[in-house]
């Protein structure tokens, strides 16, 4: 895909919006918009020519935008879900929301069918779940939501705490939380 071929994802982007169910893509779509959204940054355009640049990026990210969130919505919508037709980003996306439909099936069978140990060991779990956070302020040594000790901290350390102490330092201003990306 030429860096100036955007009549082809204006097609893509039309094609996708004007069918309810999953089209085929270019598998590669969302790396070559990137790469061209990179390829126009790297240009010190100046005048005119950076109000065209500037007006071709936004053009572009509002197609990336909008293809992928036209897609996910179809994928939200679509049992069972065709996940050949996503891309490998798309499909990043898809199984974590798998994951958080199987969770919920898991809580809500184990509720219905009486099912207290599973439901037991679901709290754990989630009591457990430890988030990645950067301190931006000191925080004083605490006892965590798990009975476990954490800190000191000092400005800039990372750590991973439990989540609803993450959630109340975000909250208190202390620290950010940080995305915890396997790649």
């Amino acid at each position: 895909m030429d860096i100036l071929d955007t009549k082809v994802l204006y097609e893509y982007l039309s094609r996708e919006a004007g069918n309810g169910s999953l089209q085929e893509l270019d598998p590669m779509i969302y790396r070559r918009i990137a790469d061209m959204l990179n390829a126009l940054k790297g240009y010190g355009y100046e005048g005119i020519d950076a109000k065209v640049r500037d007006a071709l990026a936004s053009m572009l990210s509002d197609i990336a935008r909008l293809m992928l969130r036209i897609r996910l919505e179809k994928v939200r919508g679509s049992d069972p879900i065709d996940y050949s037709k996503l891309t490998e980003e798309e499909l990043y996306i898809a199984l974590a929301e798998r994951e958080l439909r199987l969770r919920y099936n898991l809580l809500l069978s184990s509720v219905l069918n009486g099912r207290s140990k599973v439901i037991e060991a679901i709290v754990k779990k989630a009591a457990s779940t430890l988030v990645l956070v950067r301190f931006i302020k000191q925080v004083d040594a605490f006892i965590g939501k798990d009975d476990a000790r954490y800190g000191p901290f000092e400005a800039e350390d990372v750590a991973m705490i439990p989540f609803r102490d993450a959630i109340d330092l975000v909250r208190q201003g202390k620290a950010i939380e940080l995305p915890m990306v396997e790649y």
